[in-house]
């Protein structure tokens, strides 16, 4: 049996629209609709809900296809938990305006952002028919660096294009990287954009921003210096979490590792990192690479490349044999530098300790 959302007629399970408003129909369920409950709706009038294919804290994710376009959508559905939370609604809006106005291969694309007559918030967008970083480095450990260095040309690219724009992830992490095989080549996409902000953001100084109860926003173990402490963000602090990420990918782990989060928090704002040689002894990492990794994961955002493509391109100059990159600067700019970088550093440490205290 199957209802009307609009004006609750029924029909049976063979139809598809209410013959009398034309509305998509919905199956006759009673209850909440939360889980895999929304399976076989119609959600936002045009997207038949397929399967339920992930979720987390915010909400689930589902397939879903377009009732007259017949396109796949993943489709995102706020937690009816968080509906009355406006942080929860504005991050996920965040994430459709954002992502919309990034059109780039490496990036998936928001196609929809709506609420429902009953209460629901959703998004729809690109469904990526992949596996994400994290579940490739869990099955089989450190990449080859050929392999690695492509993977990471494709994230700089699609963090580049966001930031051509004005837009920072705030959130890069193996999790929000899916890859995408197809036949000898493999496709990055960077998704969830649900913190990312115009650098010129509604605070007016393009600050991080926090929830309401306080807590910063993002994963702490790919976080920059700058965001643990709070600090105003760019586009170097996406470099520092992509440098992150290409360490693990080529080394199968951290830089910074501890007894605790805390630990390795502790250590990231206060040692440098850990040789790339000595946390994969065996790889042989060409000269050059190491340089390039220790630029970008410098505690001074102004001591890091001058973006995440020329990250990405020193990366490809090691790999293939090339030279160290050069870093530029006047030795007064320097020192400068090293001084901002000693303050930001001692204020990262009482915040990060702070908050996880």
């Amino acid at each position: 049996m199957k209802v009307c959302p609009a004006c609750q007629a029924e029909y049976s399970d063979e139809a598809a629209f209410c013959s009398h408003d034309r509305s998509p129909l919905n199956p006759s369920r009673n209850g909440d609709r939360d889980g895999g409950e929304l399976v076989g709706h119609v959600v936002g009038e045009r997207y038949q809900v397929q399967r339920r294919i992930g979720g987390g804290g915010m909400g689930e994710v589902y397939l879903a296809r377009h009732v007259l376009m017949g396109r796949p959508s993943a489709l995102k559905v706020l937690n009816r938990t968080l509906m009355q939370d406006p942080d929860a609604i504005t991050r996920m809006s965040r994430e459709a305006t954002n992502a919309s106005r990034i059109s780039h291969p490496n990036v998936c694309a928001v196609y929809d952002f709506g609420l429902t007559g009953d209460g629901l918030v959703f998004l729809a967008m690109e469904y990526v028919e992949g596996r994400t970083l994290s579940s490739l480095l869990d099955e089989g450990g450190a990449l080859p660096l050929p392999r690695a260095a492509r993977l990471m040309a494709q994230c700089a690219a699609g963090l580049q294009a966001a930031h051509d724009l004005g837009i920072v992830h705030r959130d890069l992490k193996p999790d929000n990287i899916m890859v995408v095989a197809g036949g000898e080549e493999e496709t990055v996409k960077l998704v969830d954009f649900g913190i990312a902000k115009a650098i010129a953001g509604d605070d007016g100084v393009g600050g991080q921003g926090v929830t309401r109860s306080g807590f910063i926003v993002g994963t702490p173990e790919y976080m920059s210096p700058e965001q643990l402490a709070g600090a105003p963000l760019d586009a170097r602090s996406d470099q520092y979490s992509l440098g992150l990420v290409f360490y693990q990918m080529i080394t199968g782990r951290l830089p910074f590792e501890g007894d605790s989060l805390r630990g390795a928090l502790a250590k990231r704002l206060t040692e440098p990192p850990r040789p790339l040689s000595a946390a994969n002894p065996g790889a042989g990492f060409p000269s050059g690479l190491e340089e390039s990794v220790r630029r970008a994961l410098s505690r001074d955002p102004g001591s890091r490349h001058a973006s995440v493509q020329a990250f990405a391109d020193s990366v490809a100059r090691a790999a293939a044999g090339g030279p160290a990159p050069v870093p530029g600067g006047t030795p007064g700019s320097a020192r400068r530098l090293r001084w901002i970088g000693i303050v930001l550093a001692a204020a990262a440490i009482g915040a990060a300790l702070w908050w996880l205290a």
